[in-house]
């Protein structure tokens, strides 16, 4: 009996030897290729569709993003080396005003080319301003020669006929100001209110010989050409609480005639004038311009911060020239000059459904970039026919984006992936160059 175990102990032993010299198969690690989304929105906020396509633009993989919720999408066949396109598709129906109980359909994508291997895709929203009615009344008015609220919308303008009486809705970020010229009398004269929370401020009677005087002259800002100009200056008071002090002209109402400039002049309360003391309202501004030339046939795009007000808006150092495809899946261009990111955007409208599909690339200096739509799931061409056949037109909106404070393409999408920074075109210094080719 004592032999036996003796024997069985040294065949013990001899298998336990093998096992450690011979550990078994190595089992291959993951190589497949994926995605994650991280998706904040509900399904009543818009379904998202998510698929990755290859080189030659075919579904390799498809799935509908979970609402209020983490998935990831992933190729089970993919191979090392593989490149693969990510697009995003936000489907939303709603009922129109009016229409009776017919709802439309907006459709938009996003694709992100040659998107790296374990990217992740934040979806969420990032609007973070409110808004406000101001409503007052103007007293010791003998003539209201101007009246300026800074970002508001005009419902009531203040007229000896209504005795004065104004009503705005302003948009904010906490901070809410204006300025009258009344009197006859050369200077503007403001009211500046902080810490705005509600819905609405009634300032009741003011008394113009009460609000205080500006000896400040206007700032004036030389714009890229002349045109019908949209901007926005702000001071910006804290960029981490997005706290800002609106600085430009009235908001027009949706249709109204925009003026035709060359230049901008910017009013500033007087607190934050150069011969006041500290601290002041804030200590660098924003500034937003958008228009397109006449004569380039091109529009301008701007966003940025600056630690004083700018003598002028530069004009792009970059451009890009059009190439012709035969189909209307395929565009391509070429790249003048250096810029961070390319983009493409095809549009479709009709009175049931809209559709819009961005393509973000990267641009080479002196290179032609050329790009062809991916196939689209079954899931979304069996439902959306036009989108399906890509009926679209010819003419596609290019545009070159540069960022002074970004670094390439890839710094540039991962801030677009990210999402989480309401200001991070103007943090990066945005200058943008489209046209419709």
């Amino acid at each position: 009996m004592k032999i036996h175990i003796f024997y069985f102990a040294l065949l013990i032993g001899a298998v336990t030897a093998c096992n450690k010299a011979n550990p078994g198969p190595i089992l291959p690690t993951d190589e497949h290729f994926r995605v994650h989304i991280d998706n904040e929105f509900n399904e009543l906020q818009g379904r998202y569709a998510v698929w990755l396509s290859d080189e030659e633009g075919t579904v390799r993989a498809f799935r509908w993003a979970a609402g209020s919720d983490t998935s990831q999408i992933e190729v089970p066949d993919s191979k090392a080396g593989e490149v693969f396109d990510c697009t995003v598709a936000r489907v939303f129906g709603f009922e129109t005003p009016g229409s009776g109980g017919i709802r439309d359909t907006t459709i938009t994508l996003t694709t992100y080319t040659a998107l790296a291997d374990g990217a992740t895709i934040h979806l969420r929203s990032l609007a973070y301003k409110r808004t406000t009615d101001l409503g007052f009344t103007l007293n010791n008015v003998t003539s209201l020669d101007s009246i300026i609220v800074a970002d508001g919308l005009t419902f009531i303008k203040p007229h000896v006929t209504n005795s004065y009486n104004g009503l705005y809705q302003v948009e904010h970020t906490g901070r809410i100001w204006f300025r009258v010229l009344a009197n006859g009398d050369p200077h503007w004269r403001y009211l500046y209110f902080d810490n705005i929370l509600g819905n609405s401020l009634n300032l009741g009677n003011l008394d113009l010989n009460l609000m205080t005087l500006s000896f400040v002259q206007p700032s004036n800002i030389a714009l890229p050409f002349t045109g019908a100009w949209k901007y926005k200056v702000d001071g910006v008071v804290d960029t981490a609480t997005l706290q800002f002090l609106p600085l430009g002209d009235l908001r027009r109402a949706p249709g109204g005639a925009e003026q035709i400039i060359s230049s901008l002049d910017v009013f500033e309360p007087v607190a934050n004038a150069d011969f006041m003391p500290e601290p002041k309202p804030y200590n660098s501004f924003r500034v937003q311009a958008n228009a397109t030339s006449a004569l380039n046939g091109y529009t301008y795009y701007s966003d940025d911060f600056y630690t004083k007000l700018p003598d002028q808006l530069s004009a792009p150092t970059f451009d890009l020239e059009p190439t012709f495809l035969s189909d209307n899946r395929s565009v391509a261009v070429r790249c003048v000059g250096d810029f961070d990111l390319l983009s493409f955007t095809r549009n479709y409208n009709s009175p049931e459904l809209n559709i819009s599909w961005e393509v973000l690339a990267k641009p080479a200096n002196g290179v032609i970039i050329s790009n062809r739509l991916p196939d689209v799931p079954k899931e979304l061409s069996l439902a959306y026919v036009p989108l399906g056949v890509y009926q679209f037109s010819n003419l596609v909106l290019t545009r070159a984006e540069n960022y002074s404070r970004l670094d390439g393409y890839n710094a540039v999408v991962k801030q677009r992936l990210q999402n989480t920074d309401p200001l991070w075109q103007a943090k990066g210094g945005y200058t943008g160059r489209e046209e419709l080719y």
